[in-house]
């Protein structure tokens, strides 16, 4: 509604201009014409002495509309001015909140997702076919093992690979030969030593986002989970369980301006996700992944309006412990110039 009213006051402004302008033209004709018919008169001396009164009261009244356009078009025009601040007040005050709770929901949706996925990771590496598949190898659990994994591949959308490896940190499986590390040996990572240091059963561990080589340079997101055996729940790790989330295709969809955004408003909305090192990850637009982005605010969210856009934002609230990976939500409408506004009044008419 307040860009409605925005675009109709543009409307209204630019007929007042044309309306002041035609009469100022008309005044201005009439005068002329006047003035040519105080020539005529004089030249015609004592005949003409009556039409020079006429033509002179004529100019008179020609002045006269001449100053009642240019003042009719000060003072409405100054009002439609006012109007249009009004709107402009509106549109940060109704749209903006409006889009700052859209960034919320946004980022708490993607934030509830990442979480449903450590359920996921923590179920299987307390699965029992798993567990086995470490302890033993060289045997037929390895195989059994890598089938338990390849089951969840089949049936979640939401993976593109799954691995194991042994405390030693050598890499025992993979679903995907193809997408695993192209190293046998990743003892040294900073995402195995942290499960293998992890002494509590629920613990579970992601990093940032990023292009896994191995994987077609496609942006993933590692989830981490150790790996113990039945009866040692809360005990050392035998090995590490990583599932590869396909951040792209799911992200992407999370953030999907046609599912969230209606009507005309859809081509002016962006929809940006970044970390804290203000990396893109994601994007409704398609922005090149890791491409730095300004940064709107530093609190849990806020708003901020530009000459030709507003810019909500906002971090998550905690689930279940998790924080989000420092993930934020950017949403940018854009507003459209005076052109738009008119063919939106158009349009509205």
């Amino acid at each position: 509604m307040p860009r409605r009213i925005r675009s109709l006051l543009a409307s209204l402004r630019d007929e007042v201009q044309q309306y002041a302008t035609t009469n100022e033209k008309i005044a201005g004709r009439t005068n002329l014409l006047a003035l040519n018919a105080t020539i005529e008169a004089a030249r015609s001396g004592e005949a003409g002495r009556g039409f020079s009164v006429v033509a002179q009261e004529v100019k008179a009244l020609a002045g006269q509309a001449r100053a009642s356009a240019a003042a009719f078009r000060g003072q409405v025009l100054d009002r439609l001015a006012l109007g249009a601040r009004i709107a402009d007040e509106m549109v940060e005050e109704i749209e903006g909140a409006r889009l700052v709770v859209l960034a919320q929901l946004v980022i708490q949706n993607i934030v509830r997702n990442l979480y449903g996925r450590s359920i996921d990771l923590r179920m299987l590496a307390s699965d029992a076919t798993v567990i086995a598949g470490v302890i033993a190898p060289d045997g037929p659990e390895r195989a059994a093992a890598t089938g338990r994994l390849a089951q969840i591949l089949r049936l979640s959308p939401f993976y593109s690979n799954a691995f194991v490896a042994s405390a030693a940190g050598e890499i025992l499986l993979s679903v995907d030969e193809r997408a695993m590390p192209h190293t046998p040996f990743i003892g040294d990572r900073e995402e195995f030593r942290r499960p293998m240091a992890s002494r509590r059963a629920d613990d579970w561990f992601a990093d940032e986002v990023w292009l896994n080589p191995w994987s077609g340079n496609r942006p993933v997101l590692i989830f981490a989970a150790p790996i113990r055996t039945t009866g040692d729940a809360d005990g050392t790790p035998i090995g590490v369980l990583y599932l590869e989330f396909d951040w792209e295709q799911q992200i992407n969809r999370l953030i999907s301006v046609g599912e969230l955004v209606g009507g005309s408003a859809r081509n002016e909305t962006r929809i940006s996700i970044i970390d804290e090192r203000r990396r893109l990850l994601s994007s409704s637009w398609g922005g090149r992944f890791g491409q730095e982005m300004a940064l709107v605010g530093n609190g849990m969210r806020g708003l901020e309006t530009r000459a030709d856009a507003v810019v909500a934002f906002a971090r998550p609230v905690p689930f279940q412990n998790f924080d989000g990976l420092g993930l934020i939500c950017m949403i940018e409408q854009n507003a459209p110039d005076d052109t738009g506004m008119a063919e939106l009044a158009r349009n509205a008419a």
